[in-house]
This record gives structure tokens, sequence and C-alpha cells, in this order.
């Protein structure tokens, strides 16, 4: 029995530290992404050196599918190339019902990546982190409407809060008037294009994840390894696509590194990473740390973005907006029942 006990104490010292660790690990991803994409659209806007979008795009999918297939041929296939292109034929080319219908969401993600980059170079970083979180508004009304999903009591509350918080965050107070005004009104239209990149972009996520929580309830189900491998063979086309069709004649004349330093090889590499931690967090630790992961990241968005970028003045309404958005976002996650976890893991380390 004492041996029994310690072996669990050792097991459970083990849990907490990768538990945790996914959780600093999942803080950092979340949050030096977003401000460095947006110091980097900073410096852009100054610099002749500028990388092409579409191009940073193509790169973060590239890269994405290269570490899905690493870890498939590390952890199921034990580096047999033979073996890996056998299980790319079987589940690709040999279920093309099941593989085909993932192009769609595929392209939505495309598409969303490149409206988070346009908005991060209209908005602050901390207004576009906490603005984004509207995606759990635009998922839970298309769940309802194409799953028919019954919300109950305490996920229409959390709704209303993340409403009301994000209103907030939009709102300043002026001392002297006494008056209530938008910040678009003071920002200007760039500020304006970038709220609705951002509010286009959460309709996408929305969409896409239910959607393909759909398919999953629909048809047969692969592995998430194998899944994700899908939807990253598609983007990777659709990226490319996007790059030939949009910026084609400035790729060819500039070449497609233009503009790469160790700085946009970093954003790309964090970026890809992204989808597989998260996945990580919610099969390792559970939903409601990845919850606290993304309140911890929004939390030092703000704050850094304040002290570091220089690009953004804290007021009372964005604090109180904030706090109501943190709440928001904490009691949707916690109203998630647990038959519904492992489903939950698929399409939120997808989108």
């Amino acid at each position: 029995m004492v041996v029994y006990s310690k072996l669990y104490k050792k097991m459970s010292r083990s849990s907490s530290v990768i538990r945790y660790g996914l959780l600093l690990l999942l803080t950092m991803q979340n949050t030096a992404t977003v401000l460095c994409l947006r110091a980097s659209m900073i410096n852009a806007s100054t610099s002749r050196n500028k990388y092409v979008v579409s191009t940073l795009v193509l790169t973060m999918e590239v890269i994405k599918l290269l570490l899905i297939l690493t870890i498939l041929m590390t952890v199921q296939l034990k580096f047999s190339i033979r073996k890996t292109v056998q299980l790319l034929y079987n589940e690709i080319v040999c279920r093309p019902l099941d593989t085909i219908p993932l192009a769609l969401p595929s392209l939505l993600y495309v598409v969303q990546d490149n409206l988070i980059i346009y908005s991060l170079s209209c908005l602050d970083a901390a207004t576009y982190q906490v603005t984004y979180q509207a995606r759990i508004l635009t998922t839970a009304l298309f769940a309802r409407g194409l799953l028919k999903q019954e919300l109950p009591v305490k996920k229409w509350l959390s709704l209303f809060l993340l409403m009301l918080g994000v209103i907030l965050t939009q709102l300043n107070f002026n001392e002297e008037s006494g008056d209530f005004s938008f910040r678009s009104q003071r920002e200007g239209s760039v500020y304006v294009f970038g709220l609705i990149a951002i509010s286009c972009a959460t309709l996408t996520s929305g969409f896409a994840g239910v959607y393909n929580e759909k398919l999953i309830k629909n048809g047969k189900q692969s592995s998430l390894l194998i899944r994700s491998l899908q939807l990253s063979l598609f983007s990777v086309f659709f990226a490319c696509l996007g790059v030939l069709v949009k910026d084609g004649g400035t790729v060819t004349k500039q070449g497609y590194f233009h503009g790469y330093s160790p700085f946009v090889w970093l954003i790309a590499t964090m970026q890809a990473s992204g989808g597989i931690i998260v996945a990580g967090t919610i099969k390792y630790a559970d939903n409601i740390l990845k919850t606290f992961a993304t309140s911890n990241s929004i939390v030092l968005s703000c704050i850094l973005s304040y002290i570091i970028l220089d690009d953004f003045n804290l007021t009372p309404t964005f604090i109180v907006g904030t706090l109501f958005i943190l709440l928001a976002t904490f009691l949707y996650t916690t109203a998630i029942d647990k038959r519904s976890r492992k489903l939950e893991l698929t399409v939120l380390s997808e989108s």
C-alpha cells in the first residue's frame, strides 16, 4: 500500500506539472502571437521591407501541416514513411465523402487568418483580444441554428454579459460633457474597418466550428490528428490560391520571402502551433484550464499593449467591459456538459 501511495503521489505531481505547464504555455502563446503580430503591423506601416500578408498565412499553414505530420509520425507511425503514405491514402484518397466536406471549414479558417492579421493592422492588441471573444456568441448562435442545440440559462446569461462587455469596451466617457461616445467616432475609419474585419472573423470562426461539429456528428469520426491533417491540407491549398490570386504579381516581383525576418518566422511558428497547444491543453488538462489561459492572455495583452506598444489607452469602461467578458467566458465554458467534452476538444483545436 505504501508503494502504491507513493506512486499515486508521484503521478499526481507529474499531472499537475503538465497541467500548469500547458496553462503557462497557452497563455504565453496567445499573448505573444497577438502582440508580435500587432508589433509587426506597426513596423510594416513605416517600413518599405514589408512582408505580404497572404504569404504569411500560407507559411503558417505549411508549418502547421509539418507539425501535424511530425506528431503523427512520432506518436502513431514510429517515423515510418511507408506507413505515413499508406495512412494518408487510406484516410484521404479512399474516403472522399469524409474528406471533401472539410474544404469549406478549411477555406473559412484561411479567410479568418487573413481577417485577423488585417484587423491587427487597424486595432490595438487589447481591443482585438476582447472583441474576438465575441466568437463565443457567434458559435452559440450557429449551434442553435444548425445543430438545434438548446442553450441553458447559464449560457444565455454568459452571452448577455459577453455582448454587454464588448459594447462597454467600445465606449468612451467624456468627463467634460458627461456623455458616452463610441471609440470609433474618435479613432476614425481605420478603426471601424478593423472592427468590421474582426467581426467577420468571429462569424467565420463560429460557422466553421459548428459546421465542423456537424460533420463529426453525421459522419464516421477520424482521430483528431487525421482530421487536423485533412483540414490542414485543404488550408494549404486555399492559402496558396490566395497568394496566386491576390498577390501573385507582387510575389513574382519581390519574391515570396520578401520582408521575412526571424521575427516574422517566429510569428508564423507561434500562430501555427496554437491549435496543437489548445488540443493538448484540453486533452491533458480540461476546458476550464483553457479558459483561464484565455483570460490570462486577455489581461496580459491589455497590460503589455499599454506598456510596451503604447498604442492603447486604458479607460474605466474598457476595464469593466473586459471583466464582463472574462466572466462571460468562464460561465459559458463551465456550462459545457461532460458528454460534449471530446467533441469540444476536436472543434476548438481546429478553429
